[in-house]
């Protein structure tokens, strides 16, 4: 017997797949679409449109935005970030999946060390996890930004250690300009293989924090206090 979950959940799957789904667009019939269901024609918005909304949204719950004209300005400024928490060393993505050239010979140039978050399997894993904690900043890249919600997806995998999102205090994510989209339906349309491009997919919002004690808002208590988001203009590849 498949249940309505189970039905609901593959109808999404499918629409996704067939590329529709964008939260803002136009509503028109579909072929093979139930007569109480909605068709989205995504609707393009301008990137320096998705880029404001996106500084917006984020500012708005404490995430700091930085823009980047050129990968040298994106070097600048995570520098600039380590030094203002005294960072001489760093936990960070490979170079390659962050996608700004010469970041890390960048910091190294600045005194600050860069460890890529390896761990090792058997008796040195507890060890090595040790050795890491410490270390007060990490740096991602990011797959793409969600504008309306001022969100970051961030893909771990072979050289995107997950430790440099979770573990760090202060978490800083480059994303491209050209990777906002409008909504995370849009994103999702757009992605439909998402869950293939890595080992683990979050959808970062803003610093961690919770009000479970005492309804006390408290920020990173499950992860980075402090989120640092670098918009790089310049399409780098």
């Amino acid at each position: 017997v498949v249940s309505g979950r189970t039905t609901v959940l593959g109808n999404i799957s499918a629409r996704l797949r067939r590329g529709g789904g964008a939260a803002h667009g136009v509503v028109h019939p579909g072929e093979g679409v139930a007569a109480n269901a909605a068709v989205f024609t995504p609707v393009p918005v301008p990137q320096d449109l998705l880029v404001e909304r996106f500084t917006a949204e984020l500012t708005a719950i404490a995430g700091r935005v930085h823009l980047a004209a050129t990968a040298r300005d994106a070097i600048a400024t995570v520098t600039g970030l380590c030094r203002e928490h005294g960072a001489s060393r760093v936990l960070s993505w490979a170079p390659e999946w962050i996608g700004v050239p010469g970041l890390h010979e960048g910091l190294a140039a600045n005194g600050i060390a860069v460890d890529q978050g390896w761990i090792p399997d058997g008796d040195d894993r507890i060890d090595r996890l040790a050795a890491l904690d410490p270390i007060r900043v990490g740096i991602t890249g990011a797959f793409a930004g969600i504008a309306e919600s001022g969100t970051i997806a961030v893909v771990s995998g072979a050289g995107r250690s997950r430790l440099a999102s979770l573990l760090t205090p202060v978490h800083i994510a480059v994303v491209r300009a050209d990777c906002m989209y409008p909504s995370l339906t849009a994103f999702l349309a757009a992605h439909a293989d998402i869950a293939e491009q890595g080992s683990n997919l979050v959808l970062i919002t803003g610093p961690s924090r919770t009000a479970d004690i005492e309804m006390t808002l408290t920020r990173g208590v499950h992860g980075p206090g402090e989120i640092n988001v670098v918009v790089l203009e310049d399409a780098v590849r």
